[in-house]
């Protein structure tokens, strides 16, 4: 299910929080209703499946090897993995990450396409490295998540 930013004038937008759940795959992954920051903490403590590393790489339209190098494992680590096995507290933690750094994205600006797009393209404000280059650790996507935040408010990034 790809996620769209904006509703029309008569629909709201889902919350940030609402297109993190989704990104993760929603109830089919999670199996549990997830409706704050603390729940997304306690889910990346117990840990999220591997379906949700799936999805993930379904919305940047990724490899799963790429994806794998992302969460910080080894292609084979994850490939040997079932969909429902869980990750541990870092893999989680940094998919979590992940995904609120693309529903970020989709709120910028307006849609995945155009921020996949974005996160494709050398930026000068990283030394022109790609966005997508940077996002396997939690300081590259605070970078980004900051120059996001740059755009949001109309700063040229």
């Amino acid at each position: 299910m790809k996620v769209a930013a904006k509703k029309s004038s008569t629909q709201k937008a889902p919350t940030k929080g609402k297109v993190v759940y989704m990104i993760l795959g929603g109830e089919k992954n999670i199996h549990r209703a997830v409706n704050s920051e603390l729940d997304y903490l306690d889910l990346s403590i117990h840990g999220i499946p591997k379906s949700s590393i799936i999805s993930i790489a379904e919305y940047l339209d990724i490899p799963m090897k790429d994806m794998a190098d992302l969460v910080n494992l080894s292609p084979k680590t994850l490939e040997r993995k079932k969909n429902t096995d869980l990750l541990s507290e870092v893999v989680s933690s940094q998919a979590i990450e992940i995904a609120s750094t693309i529903a970020h994205g989709i709120e910028v600006f307006d849609d995945m396409e155009t921020f996949k797009h974005w996160l494709n393209k050398e930026n000068r404000a990283i030394a022109g490295k790609k966005p997508l280059e940077i996002m396997n650790t939690a300081t590259g996507l605070k970078i980004i998540n900051t120059i996001l935040t740059r755009i949001e408010e109309g700063v040229y990034s």
